[in-house]
């Protein structure tokens, strides 16, 4: 099979090299029991893949974490995603022909180690049944980053439980407003952080640079994955700081990300509880560029008060991207 654009269920796809899928997102390598593995500590970090040949694989993963069993999701052929323990590592196929897959880092638990500790999800090796083959694949829709926090990484999106049970990427804003636009997400969110805040990773200004602490982006295959558009919401975790230093810190973290990403829009969704919304909506009328969404009113529900449901996930997602098409921005 020579490389070529291939569509699958209406999703274009670039194929690449056979035995070789395409890692979306903060991934990174790192020797494990003496085996090589691809980690990422982000919820919504994908891998792609097209299967031809077998009507199952196995996802091989190493269990990391400390608190609580991750989940991973599968969406075939541009399916639902499916949610499955990250022990449970088969997974079924329709049937022995050709199938898109793609792989979502799913749901892991807040108060995990991430940055320090790089406790997250550790892959070994994707094993199609006997006689099966495939090949990476990679997205050709448009690539949008999301920048936030527990909201953006979906905790407790699923319930009230604090842990894996309760989180899930597939039910965050990201993955309903990349649906509702046609586009791939590309997530950056950790709970408990903010522009200052450190939280359960580090400031969004740390995540720009690096994976973890010895990880920074440039030297990872994420190096070479750029935006689009990049959406922010970031503040929730920052509203016990002063306006004033909140400004010092955003105005810090639009320099940086406008010098790394110049040209590339930035559309930052306000906080949904409107933390420093006069800041937000002052620094950015600086920007050529910038954008911002307003939130306030929008029917959004919760689990907690604080975290959107999937219901509520979904409604943020899409109005963000009813938003971005009005703005002509995708």
């Amino acid at each position: 099979m020579c490389k070529e654009l291939l569509t699958v269920a209406g999703r274009e796809y670039k194929l690449l090299s056979e035995n070789q899928p395409f890692f979306l997102g903060r991934w990174f390598e790192k020797e494990i029991d003496g085996a090589t593995h691809q980690c990422t500590t982000t919820d919504g970090a994908q891998i792609y893949f097209l299967t031809e040949g077998c009507t199952s694989f196995d996802l091989h993963f190493t269990e990391i974490t400390r608190i609580r069993t991750p989940y991973f999701a599968y969406s075939i052929d541009g399916s639902e995603p499916v949610r499955q323990l990250i022990t449970h590592p088969t997974v079924r196929l329709p049937d022995a022909d050709r199938h898109a897959v793609c792989i979502i880092a799913d749901g892991m638990t807040e108060g995990e180690g991430k940055w320090y500790e790089e406790i997250g999800f550790a892959l070994k090796s994707i094993l199609p049944a006997e006689g099966g083959r495939l090949w990476g694949i990679k997205p050709t829709a448009p690539l949008v980053f999301f920048y936030g926090d527990s909201i953006t990484e979906g905790i407790r999106s699923v319930s009230m439980a604090p842990d894996s049970d309760g989180s899930s990427a597939t039910h965050a804003y990201p993955w309903f407003c990349a649906r509702s636009l046609g586009v791939t997400p590309y997530y950056i969110g950790y709970g408990a952080s903010g522009l200052i805040r450190v939280g359960w990773f580090h400031t969004m200004e740390k995540a720009m640079d690096y994976l973890s602490w010895q990880h920074p982006v440039e030297e990872s295959p994420a190096a070479n994955q750029h935006p689009d558009l990049i959406v922010i919401n970031h503040g929730t975790n920052d509203g016990g700081f002063l306006p004033q230093e909140f400004t010092v810190a955003l105005r810090g973290t639009l320099a940086h990300l406008y010098k790394k990403y110049p040209g590339v829009p930035v559309v930052y969704v306000i906080p949904l509880v409107q933390a420093h919304a006069a800041v937000i909506r002052r620094l950015m009328a600086d920007y050529p560029n910038g954008y911002v969404i307003e939130t306030e009113g929008w029917p959004v529900t919760f689990t907690d008060g604080i975290h959107p449901n999937g219901a509520g996930a979904k409604i943020m997602g899409e109005r963000i991207a009813k938003e971005i098409r009005e703005l002509g921005l995708l």
